[in-house]
Parts: structure tokens; sequence; C-alpha cells
């Protein structure tokens, strides 16, 4: 996993962490978790995993791009690279 990745991840188990403690906390406590926050609880769950699946969606992509161009710039090199081989014979030398 790369590290925005990660660090997105990391960031929503940490804010579901604290919902949770929040809410045990609460049941604890004695005035328990009431349904609407439990709706509310599982909805934030539901956003977190969505802006998780969007980072992934994202990141496949610009991986998939990076790969097309990693693939560009090979093909280029070695053009160069033909090119400098033709200019080093020079015009009518022959090669020994």
């Amino acid at each position: 996993m790369s590290e925005p990745v990660f660090l997105l991840a990391l960031a929503i188990a940490a804010t579901t962490a604290i919902l949770v403690a929040r809410a045990i906390a609460g049941a604890i406590g004695g005035r328990g978790a009431s349904r609407s926050e439990m709706a509310q609880l599982s909805e934030q769950l539901e956003q977190h995993a969505a802006a998780l699946e969007d980072a992934e969606t994202g990141l496949a992509s610009q991986l998939t791009q990076l790969a097309e161009i990693q693939e560009r710039l090979d093909f280029a090199e070695r053009l160069l690279a033909q090119g400098r081989d033709r200019t080093a014979l020079g015009p009518g030398e022959e090669r020994g």
C-alpha cells in the first residue's frame, strides 16, 4: 500500500476508533448510544469506506499512468541510444 493511501486508511481507522470509543464510553456511563447515534456512526463509517475506495481507485489509475510513462521513457531512451550509435560511426566510415 502506498503512503497516501496508508495515511488515509490510518486517518479513517483512527476516526472510527474514536467514534466507537465514544459510543462505548457513553454506554458504560449509563447513557447508552441511541439508535440515531448508531445510525450516524454507521453513516460515517460508510462515508469513510467510500472515501478510501475512491482513494484506492485514484491511486490505481495513477499507477497505470506511471507505468505507461515509464514505458514511453524507456522507448525514447532506446531511440536516443540508437541515434548515438549511428553518429559514432560517422558518415562513410567502415567498421573495420
